[in-house]
C-alpha cells in the first residue's frame, strides 16, 4: 500500500497524525487511550488479497541481512524490482495493479520489505542501512541488473544501494522523499516535540496499534491523502493495510520513520544518481508541499519529470494506466 503509512514526508500529514496519536491530553494521555483501544480491536477473519499470489505471481522466500524476505515473481524478459514504500500497513500489494501489466513484457519482482507484509518481523527498529542490505540481495536475484520501481522512501535506500555496488540498470522513483530533504525535517516543531518522542518511548509500540491497527484510520487516510478521488478506494486496498500493520511487531519497521531515525536527506542521493532516473508525482500529490516537489525536481536536471493527472500519493492504485504509459517506455 501506499505512501500515507508508507513514509511520506509532508508537513500537513503529519500533523494530523500526531493529532490523533497525541491531542489535548499529551504524550502518556496518548498512550493511556491507546492501551484501551488496542483492548477491544479484533483481529481480522483469515487472510485478504495481501498476497500477490492471487494475482497470479509467484512466491519465494529469501534470507537478508535484516531477515527473511517475501519476493513475489511473474513474467518474463528484461527484470524489473518494484520496492514499495515504508510505514504502518505496508506491503508490496501496492503493486497489485500495475505489476501484471507489466508482467506481460518484463520479469517482475515485487519485495516486502522486512517488517512488512509476508516478510518477516524481526522485534527490532528497522533502519536505513537494513533497507539498504536488503536492496544489495534484491537486486542479485534476476540474474541481470533490473530497472526499479521505488516509491517514496524506498529511493534513497536503492540509490544507496548502487552506491555500495547494487547492480541496478535504471531507476524509476515515485514521489521521491527522504522525509528530511533539504535538510529540513517533514515534522514540524510540535511533531517533534510530541510525536517524535511517543515514538521512542515505551509507549511507542502501543500508540502504533492505537493508530494503524484501526480500519477506520487507514481507510480515511486513503480517502484524504492516497487517492483525489474518495470514493475511488478500494476494500481490498484497506484490508491489505489493515492486515499487514496488524502483524506481530509491524510497529518496529513503522516507528523509525516517526521518531526520526528513519528520516534522511535525499538530496545528496539524488544528486549523484549514476544511472538513468525518471521522477514521477500525483498531480494533487497532498504529502509532499509543492515547493519541496519543484526544489526536489531541480536537484538533478538529468532527471526528467512525469505528472501523473487526477492523482494522489497511490498513483500506481488510483490511475494504473497513466502510471504504466509513464512507466514502459523508460523501463524498456
Amino acid at each position: 500500500m501506499g505512501s500515507g503509512w508508507n513514509g511520506r514526508a509532508g508537513r500537513g500529514r503529519w500533523a494530523g497524525t500526531g493529532a490523533l496519536l497525541v491531542g489535548a491530553a499529551g504524550v502518556a494521555g496518548a498512550a493511556g487511550a491507546a492501551a484501551a483501544w488496542v483492548a477491544r480491536t479484533p483481529e481480522l477473519d483469515g487472510t485478504p488479497a495481501v498476497d500477490l499470489t492471487r494475482h497470479g505471481f509467484a512466491r519465494r522466500d529469501v534470507d537478508t541481512p535484516a531477515g527473511r524476505v517475501a519476493v513475489y515473481e511473474a513474467g518474463t524478459g528484461d527484470p524489473v524490482l518494484l520496492l514499495h514504500g515504508v510505514g504502518g500497513g505496508a506491503s508490496s500489494y501496492l503493486w497489485h495493479r500495475i505489476g501484471p501489466e507489466l508482467a506481460r513484457t518484463h520479469r517482475v519482482l515485487a519485495a516486502d520489505w522486512v517488517g512488512f507484509g509476508c516478510s518477516a518481523h524481526p522485534d527490532r527498529p528497522l533502519l536505513f542501512d537494513d533497507y539498504v542490505e536488503q536492496v544489495r540481495v534484491l537486486t542479485t536475484l534476476a540474474g541481470s541488473a533490473p530497472a526499479v520501481v521505488a516509491q517514496s522512501l524506498a529511493v534513497g535506500f536503492t540509490i544507496a544501494a548502487i552506491r555500495a555496488g547494487a547492480s541496478v540498470r535504471r531507476l524509476a522513483m515515485l514521489a521521491p522523499s527522504g522525509g528530511r530533504d533539504f535538510g529540513e525535517d517533514a515534522f514540524g516543531p510540535v511533531a517533534r516535540a510530541t510525536l517524535t518522542p511517543l515514538a521512542r518511548s515505551r509507549f511507542g509500540p502501543t500508540a502504533y496499534r492505537a493508530l494503524f491497527h484501526r480500519r477506520s484510520a487507514i481507510e480515511a487516510w486513503c480517502r484524504r491523502q492516497g487517492f483525489r478521488d474518495p470514493a475511488a478506494v478500494p476494500t481490498d486496498v484497506v484490508d491489505a493495510g489493515v492486515w499487514s500493520a496488524r502483524q506481530p511487531n509491524a510497529a518496529y519497521a513503522a516507528l523509525p520513520f516517526l521518531s526520526g531515525d528513519l528520516r534522511y536527506d535525499l538530496v545528496p542521493l539524488l544528486r549523484d544518481l549514476t544511472v538513468p532516473g525518471l521522477m514521477v508525482w500525483g498531480a494533487d500529490e497532498r504529502e509532499i508541499r509543492p515547493a519541496l516537489r519543484e526544489r526536489l525536481e531541480r536537484v538533478n536536471l538529468a532527471v526528467p519529470v512525469v505528472t501523473i493527472p487526477s492523482a494522489r500519493a497511490n498513483l500506481e492504485l488510483e490511475q494504473p494506466w497513466a502510471t504504466l504509459a509513464a512507466l514502459e517506455p523508460f523501463l524498456s
